[in-house]
């Protein structure tokens, strides 16, 4: 789909249109338009984002932060940012480290069973799952240890094209109109499968559960164990999951007759929610980390350049805090050059018009029309990016640039970008760092320059096989 809209771009220009379905589709890849849309500018406007593939708003169950509308979500950010202000960012430093100091062990273990080379993408996702449910569900775990864990499976498979949901989320993607059409007919087979596993001898072996309702199915028994652990801590903790928990009320039955101002979720939102950060936050996170190391291997110069980078901040046994990562200006860089040139969801950089409205050189927006960004284009404009290719990797091009808020956008832009941004950086500075201090990344083949994409909500690489070579000059 985006390699699609970035073909129309070099067609069509900077703004066009196209229907899905019957809903209008505005294109955009003018970074000040966009930034009018997405910005305090016309944010009132724009408030809300484009229904998420199979999500029903008609029902009272609740939706998550991604899709919540107007009221909705500024309740439910509201409820969440305290988790990842720079200080609850600090507390997590330590649960950070431990869970990449696994990661180096498994990283060992994989050298010596594969010696000429290993998937490292696969280690990321148990990492980054391990990361999640630490750091914002306060819950012990070892998913990087235990690969059978089922929560770690089905979050896996989410986002798999061999699940049953993938034709389903296609169908909601380009024909929108008809969500509740593509919404029945998932369900329907889903229950149909369900009852099969059910009456069948052997049907639980023959007929794999969906995954994305066997997660919503559990989420009872997650918020059950989180409760326990939480009461067995002696001290009050502040992660998402248990301030998601302090904003229910027992007698609360309708979530619109309350105050938008009300900091209160109900308890279906937090299911909703749980299962949001449960699979998009480790596959982002892990995707990122996967495109970074592709980068490292195929770029030698500049992984030396990163490796010394480091080097002159810190010693292997310095401990970490946000003051030093925050000086390493390259790494920074690096990061966000890497993800100039692989965005991961550019699908979900969009707004819909809920009020109709006229914009400068773009013209009169009715309500129901979508926006949505081609980030192809507008991370690979050389007007914006030049004077060195944008083809080419650059890091040093961050060192100005952007000169405008809207040019770079891989998590979002304005007061609905990622909520998460700032502890996704961070953990994924912490990860390369403690990589780069112990080893050099290089590629299984010299023929391995290239990665094999496959795009659904996220674009992610199939695998991203490398080997490490331990560093001995430090």
């Amino acid at each position: 789909m985006s390699v699609s809209i970035h073909n129309w771009t070099k067609q069509f220009g900077r703004i066009y249109g196209y229907f899905e379905g019957h809903t209008p589709i505005l294109v955009v890849s003018d970074s000040k338009i966009i930034n009018e849309i997405f910005t305090k500018k016309n944010f009132s406007k724009f408030h809300s984002r484009r229904q998420f593939p199979l999500e029903d708003r008609r029902t009272e169950t609740g939706v998550h932060l991604f899709s919540a509308t107007g009221d909705e979500w500024r309740r439910q950010r509201a409820i969440f940012n305290p988790t990842f202000s720079l200080t609850k960012i600090k507390n997590m430093l330590p649960t950070i480290e431990d869970c990449t100091a696994t990661l180096l062990n498994k990283l060992q273990e994989s050298m010596q069973t594969s010696p000429q080379g290993f998937d490292i993408y696969k280690l990321y996702k148990c990492l980054t799952m391990d990361l999640i449910w630490r750091c914002c569900f306060n819950m012990k775990t070892d998913m990087q240890n235990n690969l059978n864990n089922p929560y770690l499976i089905r979050s896996q498979q989410v986002f798999a094209r061999q699940n049953s949901t993938y034709l389903a989320t296609l169908l909601s993607i380009f024909i929108p109109e008809q969500q509740s059409t593509w919404l029945a007919m998932h369900c329907w087979l889903n229950n149909i499968k369900a009852k099969l596993r059910h009456l069948l001898p052997i049907g639980k072996n023959l007929i794999e559960e969906d995954p994305s309702e066997w997660l919503k199915n559990n989420v009872d028994d997650f918020i059950d164990k989180a409760k326990t652990s939480h009461n067995e801590n002696s001290i009050k903790s502040n992660d998402l999951l248990r301030l998601m928990l302090d904003a229910t009320k027992t007698n609360f039955t309708d979530i619109n007759q309350q105050s938008h101002h009300d900091r209160v979720l109900s308890i279906n939102e937090i299911k909703q929610n749980i299962y949001l950060f449960m699979t998009a936050g480790y596959e982002t996170a892990s995707t990122t980390l996967a495109y970074i190391t592709h980068v490292l291997a195929t770029h030698p110069a500049e992984q030396r350049k990163l490796q010394n980078h480091i080097d002159s901040y810190l010693n292997n046994d310095d401990i970490l805090d946000l003051n030093i990562i925050e000086k390493m200006e390259y790494l920074d860089q690096f990061i966000k050059e890497t993800l100039r040139m692989y965005p991961i969801t550019p699908i979900v950089i969009n707004r819909e018009c809920s009020e109709q409205i006229n914009i400068p050189r773009l013209g009169l927006i009715c309500p129901g029309t979508k926006i949505t960004v081609d980030m192809y284009s507008l991370h690979y404009d050389n007007e914006l990016w030049g004077p060195v290719d944008t083809k080419i990797f650059y890091p040093e091009r961050f060192a100005s640039k952007p000169s405008h808020p809207a040019e770079w956008i891989p998590f979002g832009i304005g007061p609905r970008k990622c909520v998460g941004m700032k502890f996704a950086l961070t953990e994924i500075k912490i990860i390369i760092i403690r990589l780069l201090q112990k080893y050099t990344v290089l590629p299984m083949s010299m023929n391995d320059t290239d990665l094999e994409l496959v795009e659904l909500v996220t674009i992610t690489p199939k695998q991203v096989s490398v080997k490490l070579e331990k560093r001995t000059n430090i």
